[in-house]
């Protein structure tokens, strides 16, 4: 039995106009992500990519403000780019689709959502051709050049940057928008996710600044929220720059204890470290007022 796949009728461009994005120059960088792939949606797998990305930004200083699943549907994942960027954030990074077969749809749903068309980019074909001679030299892959589905990876929305993938086949794309926004796709296999993501931050600069990381974890002596509440949030009033969380620890049973951690980022390491000892230092000066 052979099986043939059906390919989908292209869509044709929506006519919409590209969103129009301005993000806030004074403030961090807000980030939203988009996670694609139904296999998501049907709790097949966990969603790493996306923990992995906000984690790798979060430790330079952006703040992942979202993080949205979405179906391999072209409609559903323009849209969900659409209203991401109807929220003005400095970056949004997508994970998926960006493969050979039918239903990889990520780029022509990017193109879709900003009002644009898919171009064949004669930077990102050389690079799918660089990476399928060498799976051709591991014995990985025939060397019979770019076929019809080789060459759907090479196509990029108009304006894009292809981004290399030095472990995989599918490049990244970055589009930057008009307003100082920019969108970047990744692939969907974690390795390659890591590895174009890192390849990306020397196109995205300064969008995306190095930044330093402070933490600090104390445990309460009471496990009761109502009291800490009142608290954190006055903390988190006069240290508007300073992430404050907290969570359960332990067993009500065996003596609960609240954890409370404060993160802080700067532009050097000490920097960092003093804005987070300063906030610790005033959370255990209001701590010692309550009775």
């Amino acid at each position: 039995m052979r099986l043939v796949a059906r390919r989908r009728p292209a869509r044709r461009p929506s006519g919409r106009a590209a969103p129009k994005v301005q993000p806030d120059r004074t403030g961090p960088v807000q980030v939203e992500l988009i996670s694609i792939g139904r296999e998501l949606l049907r709790g097949r797998i966990a969603d790493d990519n996306a923990r992995h990305v906000a984690r790798y930004l979060t430790l330079r200083g952006a703040i992942v403000r979202r993080v949205t699943t979405v179906d391999d549907d072209e409609r559903c994942i323009s849209e969900a780019l659409r209203e991401a960027l109807g929220r003005s954030p400095h970056l949004v990074v997508s994970s998926g689709g960006l493969g050979p077969t039918d239903n990889d749809r990520t780029l022509a749903a990017i193109a879709d959502a900003l009002g644009s068309t898919l171009t064949l980019h004669a930077g990102a074909r050389t690079l799918v051709e660089d990476a399928y001679r060498r799976l051709a030299r591991r014995r990985l892959s025939d060397g019979s050049g770019l076929t019809t589905a080789r060459e759907k990876i090479c196509m990029l929305p108009v304006g894009s940057t292809p981004v290399p993938n030095p472990i995989g086949v599918s490049p990244g794309a970055l589009l930057r928008l008009p307003g100082g926004a920019a969108v970047l796709a990744l692939p969907g296999m974690p390795d390659e996710v890591r590895a174009v993501l890192e390849a990306a931050m020397p196109l995205l600069g300064s969008l995306v600044p190095q930044r330093w990381v402070a933490q600090r974890r104390i445990e309460s002596p009471t496990a009761d929220e109502s009291v800490l509440t009142p608290l954190l949030d006055r903390l988190a009033d006069e240290f508007p720059a300073v992430w404050i969380e907290s969570h359960p620890s332990g067993s009500r049973r065996h003596g609960a204890r609240m954890r409370i951690g404060l993160e802080a980022s700067g532009s050097s390491q000490q920097d960092a470290e003093r804005a987070v000892d300063v906030a610790l230092e005033r959370l255990l000066a209001l701590a010692s007022t309550c009775h």
